[in-house]
């Protein structure tokens, strides 16, 4: 059977363990959620687990969080087999996982957090090429604006872009920048709603910012 996207299903063990086969050697262990947590998710309303699926087999994934009380969704993580890079796969999984959600969810904007490729790093290249990848399907940088990731540890968060994926808007106000990074900081990663690095965050920020 030709390759083919599908959601998760809530009970479904053997589709669980062939996507967390992927997940757990896709991702620094610093940057992965627990087992128990996606299974958490597996189970929550306000996330769907969206998998590729070639010949029968699980060859990519992708978790989108999508809250019924807020304006937005996000990309939390992303990944494809990596005997299966380099084919479209990623684009395929991205586009008809962005087509079911919208269908089911409503139009909302869609947030994709990025390392910088702007700041200078050795994996400069793949920055850059992840970037691109997210730019040909239509998503677009806020501008100007320094995203900072709500890194629980003492460590200091890698410089990072907000992407934006809509099929209209083209600008976004101050407000409703707030508001999004309250909901992440928040109901994604157990940060507090007054994080100093929200205000630091919109500090320089103009009341509209661009989507470039």
């Amino acid at each position: 059977m030709p390759l083919y996207v599908k959601a998760l299903e809530e009970h479904n063990t053997h589709e669980f363990d062939g996507f967390y086969a992927i997940y757990s050697i896709s991702f620094p262990k610093s940057e992965q959620k627990s087992y128990d947590e996606l299974l958490t998710m597996q189970h929550s309303s306000s996330y769907t687990i969206y998998l590729a699926v070639n010949d029968e087999k699980i060859v990519g994934f992708c978790i989108m969080y999508h809250p019924k009380q807020d304006d937005f969704f996000l990309l939390e993580y992303m990944a494809v087999d990596e005997t299966q890079r380099g084919i479209g796969l990623g684009s395929t999984l991205l586009k008809q996982s962005i087509e079911h959600l919208f269908n089911t969810q409503g139009t909302r904007a869609l947030l994709i957090e990025i390392d910088s490729p702007e700041k200078n790093s050795s994996e400069q290249e793949i920055r850059e090429k992840r970037e691109q990848f997210y730019r040909r399907l239509g998503a677009l940088k806020i501008d100007p604006f320094d995203y900072i990731l709500a890194l629980k540890s003492s460590e200091e968060a890698p410089p990072m872009e907000l992407l934006v994926y809509h099929p209209h808007m083209k600008t976004v106000s101050k407000s409703t920048l707030q508001t999004w990074l309250e909901k992440l900081y928040v109901n994604v990663y157990g940060c507090s709603q007054n994080d100093p690095r929200i205000a630091q965050m919109l500090e320089s920020t103009p009341p509209i910012l661009n989507l470039i």
